[in-house]
């Protein structure tokens, strides 16, 4: 008996009917009653009997579909698990972000990719760039979103987009009138200041920006996030330089000030994979989220 036999056997059992057993199955009636013939044929006894246009199980058709349950709740789940490879959601997908990209820019990407995907499900991880590297090599995360550039034989690095960069500062901290104006190197000089590690890329073109200037902005506290950076703006420790995204997250009982650079210095925004082992098909929504929507 052929995979096809029973397909349309067990649509046959379920609704009575060829004509039933052809719309479950997406065929023509003809197409079906050609079939069933050609399956009675194949095991030498007849599987119905006609009856006021109905199709009757025979005693032996009863006996088959008892064997055959198992073997059509599993070709169910063969079906199910197809169709879930066909849109990538067979499995989860694992995604690491570093801190500014997970709080402030992912959630909007994030919820749009959920709307899309209603049945698949997605794991997101708070990593530092360091972190999230051995995850994709050890298998453990299939996409890593980042402001660092990335050069490892190994991974796949995509640019998704740039942002611009903003000083921060606490509430009250400039005059209001000047809030729109760029904010220029000089107004650092010894201001209590928040660093941002200077081995990233942002931490060294501030330090580029800032080396004639004297005395030198007074760093009271140096971090490896952005998100962290502005945290301690808030509590009025002194000024930063966070991305855009978290320079304007809307934060409850949150109070800072936001001016521009008077230096052009966008920070970019990449995605890791890892090169040998594509990441999911949902994956690739996402990004094109992440590329395409308006700030």
């Amino acid at each position: 008996m052929r995979l096809r036999h029973i397909e349309i056997f067990s649509a046959i059992m379920r609704t009575g009917s060829a004509v039933g057993a052809a719309r479950l199955l997406n065929v023509t009636q003809p197409s079906i009653s050609k079939m069933l013939q050609h399956a009675e044929q194949t095991l030498g006894f007849k599987l119905f009997e006609r009856s006021k246009g109905k199709l009757v199980p025979t005693p032996e058709a009863l006996r088959l579909q008892e064997e055959l349950e198992p073997f059509d709740k599993q070709l169910t789940r063969i079906k199910r698990v197809v169709a879930d490879l066909a849109v990538g959601s067979a499995s989860p997908l694992r995604i690491a972000a570093t801190p500014a990209i997970a709080h402030h820019m992912a959630p909007r990407a994030l919820a749009q990719w959920c709307r899309a995907y209603p049945a698949s499900e997605c794991v997101m991880a708070v990593s530092h760039t360091r972190e999230m590297l051995y995850a994709l090599l050890l298998n453990e995360v299939d996409l890593g979103l980042t402001m660092q550039s990335i050069s490892h034989p190994n991974l796949i690095s995509t640019l998704i987009r740039s942002c611009e960069i903003y000083a921060i500062a606490p509430k009250g901290w400039w005059p209001k009138k000047i809030l729109s104006e760029p904010l220029q190197a000089e107004e650092l000089s010894d201001q209590p200041f928040v660093g941002i590690d200077i081995t990233s890329p942002l931490g060294s073109a501030m330090s580029i920006w800032l080396e004639d200037i004297s005395p030198p902005p007074n760093v009271r506290v140096q971090v490896q996030t952005f998100t962290l950076a502005r945290a301690l703006v808030e509590e009025g420790i002194g000024i930063a330089v966070v991305d855009k995204y978290t320079a304007h997250a809307k934060l409850i009982g949150s109070e800072i000030q936001i001016r521009k650079l008077s230096l052009d210095i966008p920070t970019n925004i990449y995605a890791l994979t890892n090169g040998s082992r594509p990441p999911p098909k949902t994956a690739a929504y996402l990004l094109d989220i992440l590329k395409n929507t308006k700030d």
